[in-house]
């Protein structure tokens, strides 16, 4: 009995072992697929890529949150990407990359002002009584663009709120095209929702 049980946990940890071995095949799950728009190198699926290759000299990139529309249209979906500079326009040529804004959509203006009223540091991040938080966090951003697509409007505005609050650091954003008000003090929603 003491032999059965023992070549049965021996057995156990040769599994166990095997499972954690690395494997060299890298994003089985998922497929990663590269746009190139500008100075951002966009990722989709598993993990985060970014274009150093090992060069030193290369800038080195920041990660961003980016928001898009499920393919089914019912959703807000969270991803990663990197950028070389966190700047309105970039940001937008990222979502326009993943279809949320149109082609060529640029940045009229971005303004940030109002210190937060509430506790709240950022989306679903509480402040910490007695520290003080290194984050500029304003309480409302407005967002100005050139244009907005026409399709799955509500959901896109959604996305574009979430991407811009997250990484401008804002609380509520409005977001305006030619002197009309799309959407007023959106907040952040969950992705999934």
């Amino acid at each position: 009995m003491k032999k059965a049980v023992m070549g049965l946990i021996g057995a156990m940890m040769v599994f166990s072992l095997a499972a954690c071995t690395p494997t060299t095949e890298k994003n089985k799950t998922g497929e990663v697929k590269q746009l190139e728009t500008g100075s951002v190198t966009s990722t989709q699926g598993p993990g985060v890529v970014t274009d150093r290759n090992g060069d030193p000299n290369e800038p080195e990139l920041e990660i961003i949150s980016v928001y898009t529309v499920s393919e089914d249209g019912s959703k807000v979906e969270g991803t990663m990407d990197s950028v070389e500079t966190l700047e309105p326009q970039v940001l937008a040529d990222v979502l326009a990359g993943y279809g949320v804004l149109e082609e060529g959509t640029k940045v009229v203006s971005f303004e940030a002002e109002g210190e937060p009223s509430s506790q709240e540091v950022g989306p679903g991040v509480a402040a910490i009584p007695g520290v003080e938080q290194e984050n500029n966090l304003r309480e409302y951003g407005t967002l100005v663009l050139d244009k907005f697509p026409e399709d799955q409007r509500e959901m896109k505005l959604q996305a574009t709120a979430n991407t811009f609050i997250e990484n401008m650091n804002v609380v509520y954003l409005t977001i305006e095209v030619d002197g009309e008000t799309l959407a007023e003090n959106l907040k952040f929603v969950e992705a999934g929702k």
